[in-house]
């Protein structure tokens, strides 16, 4: 996996290189303006901030913590993470390199930040909160220290566990204390890690069980829609449980829908099939993974080559003692291969055609530009070559088609310039549709309806809630719709005004939108079943759910918005680019018409410089062919 992390963050890396190149070009040619110059330092943040994203569910004891080892582990030859017996991750735990720290560490967020109802994103910008442990990673008992601490527990009374939102039935009793229970001392953990995977861009967040999805709606609606692959481990002692397939259903399977991501079902701890009987033939063991594998595929409706058994154990072990037959038989290179082949390829493919895509059409139109610029002088320079009579006729034509190319840069201002005031009407329009006021609208509403629980309660609640979101991103594609139409129609009258072709508008889609409302409701309904008709000892905890849906219902809503009204503004951008290289040729041939007037005077002095000019062309020429080249898509795994 390392390998195909390594390529992709070069190809990234090269990318952003030729990006940066040919934004300073334009700067230097004096063809940036803002819109361009907002274009590109968009496709930049895109190539430079991408990272990848590896979530880790699954009930407890299934061995999440030791299969991240064994992918983490092949780099310092032990385990990073501590592992035992029972429960070793008791909060939602966050796995990545800080390049800001000079040392790795661990932030610790105490539980009670749940009473806030401050979200965990909010806190993740007020560090003061959370506790630090510094950790030496050549010091064992520092790490075991430390990580103790991650999955340390206290003991509260079932009341003050029910006000925090967990469900008493999926906690500990305490021994010592009737009517308590444990429940874990942290809310969420960042462990920052110097690490060849994690400084390269790869992230990990592990979720513990404990019915931890269901406790921390944000971990369901924010964090693990983010994530690019979905691993959802089991044991292969048991399969998959009656647990297993509530964590499965109500949070798992649609979360891999709404976000696109590879989703992996692993059936961990293999090496306990030969463990259970030394007269196990290895044949039988072998038929035995093949039914597992297919039973479980059928259970979750996962195709088979998505259900991968390994044991985590045995790759630790091989990477400990540098053993390569143990790691072949612990399988986990089949997941790393897996891993890279599904995840880096779908990331390099979605930037290939959105963001890559846009560049090289900028950079073919500015090399299309110099085709043009070098006609145009190869003309001078045969005009300065004739003799004098021939000169003057020259003179008079060139003049002409000053005045023409003049005349065809005026209409291309006034196309644009109408074109302008037609495409801010739609921003307007766009503006009204999906403002903030009726955001705002849509979430007083639902609010409202939580409360009348006679009338809706709360699934129907937050079923009118969505309803209303989606409704206001079908409108908002009626008017980008409209906004289309009167794009083509400007693109189609500078064409047929002034002449010009191959120019191209970037598209825009809200269905997905659409989708992933419909996917974020399907992801709340876990939590709206949960609650029923709202009682009075669960208000604090729908409260800090309704919170945390209603504010990514609301980052979607503004991410439509954003991207509906960057493509109006932008979408002249590929004429407006044109019309500016258009006028710098103009401005080049008056100073031709200028140098052709003293002729005599100038003529050899004006070869020379042609010429000069031609072989900068050719430099120029030869500098954007080159980044056109790098920018072509490679094939990576």
């Amino acid at each position: 996996m390392l390998t195909g992390i390594q390529a992709f963050s070069a190809w990234k890396l090269s990318i952003a290189t030729e990006i940066k190149r040919y934004r300073m070009w334009l700067h230097q040619q004096g063809l940036s303006t803002v819109d361009l110059d907002d274009k590109l330092a968009r496709c930049l943040r895109a190539f430079t901030t991408d990272r990848i994203l590896l979530a880790f569910v699954g009930e407890f004891s299934r061995g999440k913590t030791e299969l991240i080892n064994a992918l983490l582990g092949r780099h310092f030859k032990s385990r990073l993470f501590p592992t035992r017996i029972g429960r070793t991750t008791m909060c939602p735990t966050e796995v990545f390199y800080d390049p800001q720290s000079n040392s790795p560490y661990i932030k610790l967020l105490p539980i009670q930040t749940r009473n806030s109802g401050t979200p965990l994103s909010s806190y993740r910008r007020q560090l003061e909160h959370w506790a630090h442990l510094d950790i030496d990673l050549n010091s064992p008992q520092s790490m075991q220290r430390a990580f103790e601490e991650v999955a340390k527990t206290r003991e509260v009374p079932t009341q003050v566990a029910e006000s925090l939102g967990f469900e008493v039935e999926f906690l500990e009793s305490s021994s010592k204390k009737e009517g308590y229970v444990h429940i874990p001392s942290w809310r969420h953990a960042l462990i920052n890690l110097d690490h060849p995977l994690l400084r390269l861009g790869l992230s990990i967040i592990d979720t513990p069980g404990l019915n931890a999805l269901g406790l921390e709606p944000e971990l369901t609606l924010s964090f693990l829609p983010d994530a690019h692959a979905l691993l959802f481990v089991l044991s292969a002692e048991c399969g998959v449980t009656a647990s297993d397939f509530a964590i499965w259903n109500n949070h798992v399977r649609d979360l891999a829908a709404r976000s696109n991501t590879a989703l992996y079902a692993i059936i961990n701890k293999i090496d306990l099939l030969e463990e259970e009987d030394v007269d196990y033939l290895p044949v039988n063991a072998e038929e035995s993974l093949r039914r597992m594998v297919r039973l479980s595929a059928r259970q979750l409706h996962l195709p088979d080559h998505n259900v991968m058994p390994l044991s985590a154990k045995q790759a630790m072990r091989a990477h400990i003692h540098d053993d390569p037959d143990r790691l072949d038989k612990s399988h986990i290179t089949d997941l790393e291969m897996a891993l890279a082949g599904s995840v880096i390829s779908a990331r390099e493919q979605s930037l290939r055609n959105t963001t890559l895509k846009e560049v090289i059409e900028m950079v073919d139109t500015s090399l299309n530009s110099l085709v043009a610029q070098r006609e145009s002088l190869k003309e001078e320079h045969s005009i300065f070559s004739r003799n004098e009579k021939d000169v003057e006729v020259e003179l008079v034509g060139l003049t002409r088609l000053v005045r023409r190319d003049q005349e065809k840069h005026s209409q291309r201002l006034v196309i644009l310039q109408e074109g302008k005031v037609q495409l801010e009407q739609h921003l307007a329009r766009i503006g009204e549709v999906v403002g903030d006021d009726k955001l705002e609208w849509h979430f007083n509403r639902a609010r409202e309806a939580t409360k009348n629980t006679l009338n809706f309660g709360v699934a129907t609640a937050v079923g009118i809630f969505f309803q209303g979101l989606k409704l206001d991103m079908r409108r908002l594609r009626d008017e980008l719709d409209g906004s289309r139409q009167t794009v083509d129609k400007i693109y189609q009258r500078y064409f047929q005004e002034v002449g010009a072709t191959g120019v191209q508008y970037p598209d825009i889609n809200i269905d997905p939108f659409i989708d992933e409302f419909g996917e974020l409701e399907k992801q709340a309904a876990p939590y709206k079943n949960r609650f029923g008709n709202l009682l009075a000892s669960q208000e604090k905890v729908f409260d800090h759910f309704f919170e945390t849906l209603a504010r990514e219902a609301k980052n979607l809503y503004e991410k439509a918005r954003e991207e509906a009204l960057r493509w109006c503004k932008q979408s002249l951008a590929p004429l407006m680019q044109q019309t500016l290289e258009a006028k710098k040729r103009i401005d080049e041939q008056l100073q031709r018409l200028e140098h052709l007037q003293m002729i005599d005077a100038t003529r050899d002095q004006r070869l020379v410089s042609i010429q000069h000019q031609l072989e900068l062309l050719d430099e120029q020429e030869k500098f954007l062919i080159e980044v056109s080249f790098r920018l072509q898509p490679v094939e990576l795994v």
